[in-house]
């Protein structure tokens, strides 16, 4: 009978001593798991960075085809960047972020009167889909989504399009012009 008296108190003892080691492993465990977390946040910022370089070269391969219509940078328009265009970058995963791009022109050069150069700026925005608790730096926690921006300057020269008269024109006055230099 003694047996069972001391039964219910190791059950007691055990329950105890697990509750213990619950409450003193938790605070060996969290800061492992900020860093876990910190490290996935840094890497997604890496892949936008990454991300963000390849949507550049992609848009200046458009501008260079002439495939950029001339009103969406002289408009200054917003343009979403959807998951076509992230596929043309190469960009072929998910991304845990929302973004746009825009296009401002900063300077006009005409150098000649039927050419014009262009000094333009060309901002990347992105908003991240996942809302995360950041602190400020007035130190106040905030649940806003990351927003993160990329700006490139880039150079545009703008020439008007040659209708077939005029290089019909241009074909013309070749002739010409060297019939003269021989004379």
């Amino acid at each position: 009978m003694a047996f069972c008296h001391k039964r219910p108190l190791i059950l007691l003892e055990v329950i105890i001593a697990f509750s213990l080691v619950a409450l003193c492993v938790l605070p060996l465990i969290y800061p492992q798991v900020y860093i876990l977390k910190s490290e996935r946040e840094f890497i997604d910022t890496i892949e936008l960075d990454h991300t963000a370089n390849l949507l550049y070269g992609n848009r200046l391969q458009k501008l260079y085809l002439n495939e950029i219509a001339w009103d969406e940078i002289e408009e200054e328009r917003r343009i979403p960047i959807t998951a076509e265009m992230m596929k043309e970058s190469g960009v072929n995963r998910e991304f845990p972020f929302k973004g746009e791009y825009q296009f401002f022109i900063t300077k006009r050069k005409p150098p000649k009167p039927e050419d014009h150069l262009y000094l333009v700026k060309l901002i990347f925005s992105f908003t991240s889909t996942k809302k995360a608790k950041t602190v400020n730096n007035s130190g106040e926690i905030s649940t806003e989504p990351k927003k993160l921006t990329y700006a490139y300057d880039t150079f545009i020269e703008r020439r008007p399009k040659k209708t077939k008269e005029d290089k019909d024109k241009e074909e013309i006055a070749k002739p010409e012009a060297d019939k003269e230099n021989q004379s």
